[in-house]
């Protein structure tokens, strides 16, 4: 996920990007922005890396969670 390790890392050099992304109202809204502004810095992010990155996430969230 190339893109979406350099999309990161604009939001870790960017306050005001990274306070935009955490303003955003529920999760369409934000796959939306980040798409939006990661086109905007020339960086290749498709809607299905971020699926992928949550579903990532949100696994290994209830992993810890639960033991398993």
């Amino acid at each position: 996920m190339p893109g979406l390790t350099a999309f990161f890392l604009a939001v870790l050099e960017d306050p005001g990007l990274r306070a935009e992304l955490l303003d955003a109202p529920d999760l369409a809204a934000l796959f939306a922005l980040v798409l939006r502004r990661a086109g905007e810095r020339g960086i290749a992010l498709s809607e299905e890396e971020l699926h992928a990155a949550v579903l990532t996430n949100r696994r290994s969230w209830l992993e810890r969670w639960t033991g398993l």
